[in-house]
């Protein structure tokens, strides 16, 4: 079975990403980052902020400062607290401003939904009427919903959805 794409819209408040960072160019440390902060206790940290604002399980993949000389981008496992929250000692941060996100929903019965997913997005996203907007925010984010994300059922039937955000603008 192939995957679902739907798309919405939100208006998106600023928060503050807090979390582990890492650089990726030729090598991908991504999938790393994310075994190791599941399981030494990071994220628990970050769920037990008292500033957090992100759904209590949700963790977040934060996309940004592409450089296209060495096509490398920092990525950073995390979670969204309120704006102007003190950093944690040994954690990154970016401040993500006010903003149109567009939000390309895909289902699917692979957890590896994040392959692709960029080009989905921005596909279904000008089928609504919308581009991308990098002038607010050079970022996009995988979101892995704890309830929708974490679906996994004991018969097998397994499915998992998983957000894809992306600022974006109306188009004409």
């Amino acid at each position: 079975m192939g995957v679902k794409v739907s798309f919405e819209t939100e208006n998106f408040k600023s928060v503050r990403f807090i979390g582990k960072e890492v650089t990726v160019g030729k090598n991908n440390p991504v999938p790393d980052l994310w075994k190791k902060i599941l399981n030494d206790g990071t994220n628990d940290f970050l769920q037990s902020m008292p500033e957090r604002v992100s759904p209590a399980g949700d963790t977040i993949g934060y996309m940004g400062d592409f450089n296209p000389k060495t096509k490398e981008f920092t990525y950073i496992a995390g979670i969204f607290a309120k704006p102007g929250t003190t950093v944690p000692q040994g954690f990154s941060y970016r401040d993500i401003p006010d903003c149109l996100m567009g939000i390309g929903w895909i289902e699917g019965k692979s957890s590896n939904l994040e392959k692709g997913a960029h080009g989905k997005t921005e596909k279904i996203m000008k089928a609504n009427g919308y581009a991308p907007d990098y002038s607010i925010a050079g970022i996009s984010m995988e979101y892995y919903s704890f309830e929708k994300y974490a679906n996994v059922k004991e018969d097998g039937n397994s499915y998992f959805t998983f957000g894809y955000y992306l600022p974006c603008k109306k188009i004409i």
